[in-house]
C-alpha cells in the first residue's frame, strides 16, 4: 500500500474516532455546563487540564522517543517495550507524590481537593497508555489506539451524563472520568501483550537512564507544546477564577477537534517520514511537498467556517457561556499555522534536528506564557485566546527558517496564496448570505472556496492520484 493511502487509512481511523469521541464529548460537556453552572464547571475544566499538564511532565517526552526507537530496533520490540513501560512508570512515581504532596499542602475547598485527588490517581494510570500508545505507533496499529480510547471516553461520558442526571455531584462526574481510564489501560494493555509483543525487562538498569537522557528533547518539546496551549488557561484560574475558566473552555472545547485533526495527521505521518528520511530523502522531501499542499487548503476554510457559524452554535447554551463565541472565533484562527508546524515538527524529528524542535517549542510556551500574564488581567477569556494563537504564528515561521535551511531549501508558504484566495471569496459570500441563513452561507461559502481553488490549479488531481499510487 503506498504511503498515501497508508497514512490516509490510519488518519482515518484516528480522526473518525475522534470525532465521534469530540461529538459526544461536546453533547456532555455542553450538558455538564448548562447543569454544573460556569463555577463548578471550571472546576472540573481545571483539574482536567492539571491532569494534562501533570501527564506531559510525567512522560519526559518517552512516548515520541520510544516509538521512533521501536520503529528502528523492532526487531528488538520486547525489550524495547519493557524498557519504555519501565521508564513510565518509574517517571510517574515522583510526581504523583510531589503532585500530592502540594495538593494536601494548600489543602483546596471542597471540591476541588478532591477532584484533584481523583485526577491525580488518573495521571499515574496515563503512564500506562503512554506505554502502548508507543507500541501502536511504532507498528501502525492506530486502529486499536483510537478505539480503545474511544471506548474509555464513552465509558466517562456514559457514567458522567447518568451521574448528573440523578442530580449526583462534580466529584462523581470526576470519578466517572478515572473509570473510563482504568477501562481504556486494561484494554490497551491486553492487545499489546497478547497480539503485538510482550514486555521484557531483561535489561540494565544503566539503560534506563541513558533512555532517559536521551528523552530530555522529546520531553521539552512534549512540555512545552502542552504547556504553550494550555497555561493560558491555569493563569486565567489564576487571575479571574473558576467563572471565567468554564466560560473559556467551552471556546476550547469546540476548538479542539481542529487541533486534534493536525495531530492526528502529524502523528499518522510520523513513523512513513522517519522511514523515507532514512532510506531516501529525495522521495521524503517530495512527499513533504505534497502534504504541504493539502495542509494548505485545509486549515483557512476550517476557520472561516467557524468564523461564520460560531454564534449560532454557542446559543444553544445558557446566556452565561455566549462570551464564549468571540474566543472559539480568535482560536479558529491558529489552526492553517499548527498544520504546517505539525509538519515541520516531523521532519525536523525524522532527521535528528531536535534542537530545532526544542527551540521553537519552549520559544512558544515562553510567548504564551507573557502574553497570557499581560493580556488575561485585562481582557480575561479573549486574553487567553489572543495569548493562544500569538506564539502559533511565530512557531510557524520559525519552524518553516529551519525546515528551509536544513532540508527543503524552498519555503511553503507560498502554497497558501490560492486558499487565502478562496478564503476570501468564502467569507464575502457567507457574509452576505448570512442573514438569511448561517448554515446556508456556510455550505454556500464551501463550494466558493472550492471553485476558486479549482479554477487557480491549487488542487490537483493529478497529483492526488499521484499521491495514492505512491
Amino acid at each position: 500500500m503506498s504511503s498515501f493511502l497508508t497514512v490516509f487509512r490510519n488518519s482515518g481511523y484516528l480522526v473518525g474516532f475522534k470525532i465521534l469521541s469530540r461529538i459526544l464529548s461536546v453533547v456532555f460537556l455542553i450538558y455538564a455546563a448548562s447543569h454544573l453552572g460556569p463555577e463548578l464547571f471550571g472546576a472540573l475544566s481545571f483539574v482536567l487540564v492539571t491532569v494534562e499538564l501533570l501527564n506531559s511532565l510525567g512522560d519526559l517526552g518517552i512516548t515520541r522517543y520510544g516509538a521512533r526507537e521501536l520503529v528502528r530496533y523492532w526487531d528488538n520490540k520486547e525489550v524495547w517495550a519493557g524498557k519504555i513501560m519501565a521508564i513510565q512508570v518509574l517517571t510517574s512515581v515522583p510526581f504523583v507524590v510531589v503532585a500530592t504532596a502540594l495538593v494536601f499542602y494548600y489543602h483546596p475547598s471542597y471540591p476541588k481537593l478532591q477532584l484533584l485527588l481523583i485526577g491525580i490517581a488518573a495521571f499515574f494510570l496515563f503512564s500506562l497508555i503512554s506505554t502502548t500508545e508507543s507500541v501502536f505507533t511504532a507498528s501502525q496499529k492506530f486502529f486499536y489506539s483510537a478505539f480503545f480510547t474511544f471506548i474509555g471516553r464513552f465509558t466517562y461520558l456514559v457514567i458522567g451524563i447518568s451521574v448528573l442526571a440523578a442530580g449526583g455531584s462534580v466529584v462523581l462526574v470526576m470519578w466517572a472520568y478515572l473509570i473510563g481510564v482504568i477501562v481504556e489501560v486494561s484494554l490497551r494493555l491486553l492487545l499489546v501483550s497478547s497480539k503485538i509483543t510482550g514486555f521484557s525487562f531483561h535489561f540494565p538498569v544503566k539503560d534506563l537512564w541513558r533512555m532517559l537522557v536521551a528523552t530530555f528533547p522529546f520531553a521539552l518539546v512534549a512540555i512545552s507544546v502542552v504547556f504553550g496551549y494550555r497555561i493560558n488557561l491555569m493563569i486565567l484560574e489564576f487571575f479571574k477564577g473558576d467563572v471565567a475558566t468554564g466560560i473559556f473552555n467551552i471556546a476550547f472545547t469546540l476548538y479542539m477537534p481542529f487541533t486534534f485533526i493536525a495531530i492526528i495527521l502529524s502523528t499518522t505521518t510520523f513513523p512513513i517520514f522517519v522511514e523515507l528520511c532514512r532510506k531516501d530523502k529525495v522521495t521524503g522531501k517530495k512527499v513533504l511537498w505534497q502534504w504541504y499542499r493539502l495542509f494548505a487548503l485545509t486549515g483557512i476554510p476550517a476557520a472561516v467556517a467557524v468564523t461564520l457559524a460560531a454564534d449560532s452554535v454557542l446559543k444553544i447554551l445558557p446566556a452565561s457561556y455566549h462570551g464564549s463565541s468571540t474566543m472559539l472565533i480568535i482560536l479558529v484562527w491558529s489552526v492553517p499555522f499548527m498544520l504546517f508546524i505539525r509538519l515541520d515538527l516531523n521532519i525536523l524529528q525524522a532527521i535528528d534536528k531536535m534542537r530545532a524542535v526544542v527551540n521553537g517549542t519552549v520559544l512558544g510556551a515562553i510567548v504564551t506564557t507573557a502574553f497570557s500574564f499581560i493580556l488575561i488581567p485585562f481582557y480575561g477569556g479573549v486574553g487567553a485566546a489572543i495569548a493562544a494563537v500569538i506564539p502559533y504564528v511565530i512557531q510557524a515561521f520559525y519552524y518553516q527558517w529551519v525546515v528551509n535551511k536544513r532540508f527543503t531549501h524552498q519555503f511553503a508558504f507560498p502554497l497558501l496564496l490560492r486558499p487565502v484566495l478562496g478564503g476570501l471569496a468564502m467569507a464575502a459570500l457567507g457574509l452576505i448570505l448570512f442573514s438569511l441563513n448561517v448554515w446556508l452561507a456556510v455550505a454556500t461559502g464551501f463550494l466558493a472556496y472550492l471553485a476558486v481553488i479549482l479554477a487557480t490549479g491549487a488542487l490537483r488531481m493529478s497529483e492526488i492520484k499521484a499521491m495514492a499510487r505512491g
